[in-house]
């Protein structure tokens, strides 16, 4: 359980006050890593009816799963795994909610969304960041960042012009949340 949020495999029994369904497949995302778990703290808190929301790197698509269970829409999923495509699409299916998944890089997306979300490792968000950063309209959650590298990626997010706002740590892992002003540079 993360909040309202209770993630479970298909073959157990919901639990929580919004149950996701997931099955990650042969992707990442079962919902009980610390970086998964962060990114989810920060969707209950920040996702909800009228938020675009866009999930970078969305394996088995659980954030934008348990956002769209919360109401949050339109969810858009990106991810350079076909599995990974697949697999959200299944698990919203399942949800019973709408997401749209594709594997469109981040270099191929315009526009922004309320909420992006980026739970990849350091080295990833270091090459895709910059894109990563013009899609953000309001808010920023960069997970899968070990502890000892945490400074070095918010660095590369402030250089892209959004302000850091929040850290949040467990196990060794932090999740970075980044803000963007409205008319400032990306927008």
């Amino acid at each position: 359980m993360v909040g309202r949020l209770g993630i479970h495999p298909p073959w157990c029994d919901p639990i929580g006050e919004v149950a996701v369904s997931i099955d990650p497949g042969s992707t990442f995302g079962h919902g009980a890593h610390p970086t998964t778990t962060l990114a989810l703290s920060e969707v209950d808190r920040l996702a909800g009816p009228d938020t675009s929301v866009l999930d970078v790197g969305c394996g088995s698509g659980v954030l934008a799963v348990a956002a769209a269970r919360l109401g949050a829409g339109p969810v858009t999923g990106i991810d350079i795994e076909e599995d990974a495509v697949a697999w959200t699409l299944h698990n919203a299916a399942v949800n019973k909610v709408e997401v749209q998944a594709s594997s469109t890089p981040i270099t191929g997306m315009t526009g922004t969304w309320d909420l992006v979300l980026a739970n990849v490792l350091p080295v990833v968000h270091e090459k895709i960041g910059r894109d990563v950063a013009a899609r953000v309209g309001g808010t920023l959650v960069a997970s899968g960042v070990p502890d000892e590298h945490t400074d070095r990626v918010s660095g590369h997010y402030r250089q892209a012009g959004l302000t850091e706002s929040r850290r949040i740590s467990e196990a060794g892992w932090t999740a970075l949340v980044f803000t963007r002003e409205v008319g400032s540079p990306g927008r």
